[in-house]
């Protein structure tokens, strides 16, 4: 079993992103969809925690070869975006489709500061806004469990 916890658009609140992180206490992965990629500097990230990241579109010092990221976890394929790419403030057809055209199980997103879940083939999932205490958890035991949760929770 394997716990993931999804983060994005931290926006500079590293002290927000901290606190997430604090809260959560252990898990095997750290991805952030973007937008704040760099708060995981400025944060303590459990020693044993792989960290995998990919730029948005407010991101200084963009890496295109960091705008989309693909990793199998387990048997299940996920592919992490930060959406602005594929217009997710309007739909989510485009990423989708990028998931489906990719054999991906799941997509992992942020951007449009919206905590969203669609369930198919890819599930969908982004997790909210870090800025304001929004983040999701994924289990993943050869299935895969999703929840958004948030700090004032």
């Amino acid at each position: 079993m394997r716990k993931i916890l999804v983060v994005s658009d931290s926006h500079g609140n590293s002290a927000k992103l901290g606190r997430i992180i604090a809260r959560e206490k252990t898990f095997d992965y750290l991805i952030h969809c973007g937008d704040g990629v760099d708060d995981l500097f400025h944060v303590k990230i459990p020693e044993a925690t792989t960290v995998v990241r990919v730029y948005g579109n407010m991101d200084h010092n963009r890496n295109n070869a960091l705008r989309i990221v693909f990793l199998t976890i387990d048997p299940i394929r996920v592919m992490i975006a930060h959406g602005d790419q594929f217009r997710v403030h309007h739909d989510c057809d485009w990423i989708e489709r990028e998931g489906k055209l990719k054999g991906v199980d799941i997509v992992l997103f942020g951007h449009s500061h919206v905590k969203y879940e669609r369930g198919g083939r890819p599930i969908l999932f982004n997790p909210g806004p870090a800025f304001n205490g929004s983040y999701g958890i994924m289990i993943v035991n050869h299935a895969i469990k999703l929840s958004h949760d948030n700090l004032d929770d």
